[in-house]
């Protein structure tokens, strides 16, 4: 049994959510931020896993990256891509992402564009959505024994939010794994978001964890856990 499907058991009780997707009716929109970053493909090669979790995913660009990388190496692994597709408040506060979240009657449509890009991709035998907050998805995999090898978290921005995703996950993660975290930014950039609290949280969170491996360039974090 391929490691998709005996997720698919676990998960959805052997039903296949991008099954019969109507890709069709959505143009492909891999709009991102940082969403072909090297750590991504290092992580797949220095890991070798078999489950790899993104939590945050938006239109899933970056679970593009890293399926692709699967697909390429032709390992039988996964992308876990968990996200609830509602947006979070920084797409509430600026109306620029109105038009990304695509809301119907109010409510957003996001997953639509994601599950269609992974479709329009060819990678739907490389990915299972799981359409959960980080913490309830947590608890999820926690009860099915799933953990990942390669874990990457782009999902809230503010410091207590990162801190719970990260008190959550790490442990989850399994010995010898990698995490990638986003918008870790080292310094200040002018012009852009330097999403302080992101940084705080990891600095804080690891500063406890010496035996890392940490590092950081170009707005993410590689962590190697031992």
């Amino acid at each position: 049994m391929s490691t998709r499907q005996r997720l698919l058991d676990q998960l959805f009780f052997g039903r296949d959510p991008l099954k019969d997707f109507p890709a069709g009716k959505y143009p492909t929109d891999l709009q991102g931020w940082h969403s072909q970053h090297p750590y991504l493909a290092r992580a797949i090669h220095q890991a070798s896993p078999g489950i790899v979790v993104e939590v945050g995913v938006w239109k899933g660009a970056s679970v593009v990256t890293l399926a692709k990388e699967l697909q390429r190496l032709k390992r039988d692994a996964v992308v876990i891509a968990i996200d609830t597709w509602l947006g979070s408040s920084e797409h509430y506060l600026w109306e620029k992402f109105i038009p990304d979240l695509d809301f119907e009657f109010g409510y957003p449509r996001l997953y639509h564009k994601f599950a269609a890009n992974i479709v329009n991709e060819g990678l739907q035998d490389f990915v299972v959505p799981l359409p959960l907050d980080s913490i309830n998805a947590f608890q999820l995999l926690k009860e099915k024994g799933i953990r990942p090898d390669v874990l990457h978290i782009d999902a809230g921005h503010d410091y207590h939010s990162v801190m719970a995703d990260l008190k959550a996950w790490w442990p989850q993660l399994k010995d010898g794994g990698v995490l990638v975290g986003d918008d870790y930014f080292s310094k200040p950039i002018i012009g852009q978001g330097k999403w302080p609290e992101v940084r705080q949280a990891f600095d804080e969170f690891f500063a406890a964890n010496a035996h890392t491996v940490f590092e950081n360039t170009d707005g993410k974090c590689y962590v190697g856990k031992p």
